[in-house]
């Protein structure tokens, strides 16, 4: 499937989120050439080994399945406090008059934005950049109702809960922190759903680069360059 800037932009205003840097498009162009250009490079230093496109395919990137892992993990969490309705977390909260699933939750999107945030860092992509970029403004945008239900941020733009305050925190301050209508957990979700399709695709996006033409390169590269039935 084809990703132009105006189905990101579309998708991204769908949600109420500005990109706030540069074209994604733009973005993704020099992530995956510069991931193409690396992997032609291993092979053409390989000519020894029977190295073939098959096996190519099959290679694996371990940084970018943890990053997929700590991603899905993110978005599920921030998907259910986003949650409106009687059946929702907060919902529950207000008939049971007690905060704990919430605090709970709070806690495991805490754990999963540190993994996240750690990944990216860790992980090569011009859009993991973008990525990590989008997830520190949020937190920025919505620091004051976050600090007021316990949860800031450090220096290295991970997150730091004050477990009393947060457990003591009443509803609405939760609410305003983390519900459905502030805003931070919709589009916290968004960007961990999109950190999690990039790294999924991420070891395919070599033979593409979004366009018909990545894999016939590919295969005429290696052609030139090997005799695997010789």
């Amino acid at each position: 499937m084809r990703i132009t800037n105006q189905m990101l932009a579309k998708t991204a205003a769908k949600s109420g989120i500005p990109l706030q840097q540069n074209s994604l498009l733009n973005i993704m162009t020099k992530q995956y050439q510069s991931e193409e250009n690396g992997l032609l490079s291993k092979i053409g230093k390989k000519k020894d080994d029977d190295l073939t496109f098959a096996a190519l395919q099959q290679l694996k990137n371990r940084k970018n399945e943890k990053l997929q892992k700590h991603a899905d993990s993110l978005n599920e969490f921030a998907t259910k406090l986003n949650a409106a309705g009687e059946d929702s977390l907060f919902g529950k909260a207000e008939k049971s008059e007690s905060t704990e699933d919430i605090v709970t939750n709070v806690q495991g999107m805490v754990d999963a934005y540190n993994n996240t945030l750690d990944q990216l860092k860790n992980t090569e992509g011009e859009l993991n950049k973008f990525y990590m970029d989008e997830l520190k403004t949020y937190v920025s945008d919505h620091r004051e109702a976050l600090s007021a239900a316990g949860v800031t941020a450090g220096a290295d733009g991970k997150l730091v809960i004050d477990e009393e305050k947060l457990k003591n925190a009443d509803l609405e301050t939760l609410k305003k922190a983390f519900g459905s209508t502030s805003g931070f957990t919709d589009k916290v979700g968004f960007i961990a759903g999109r950190v999690s399709e990039n790294a999924s695709a991420s070891e395919y996006a070599f033979l593409n680069q979004y366009n018909e033409k990545g894999i016939a390169n590919l295969e005429s590269y290696v052609a030139n360059h090997y005799n695997f039935w010789g």
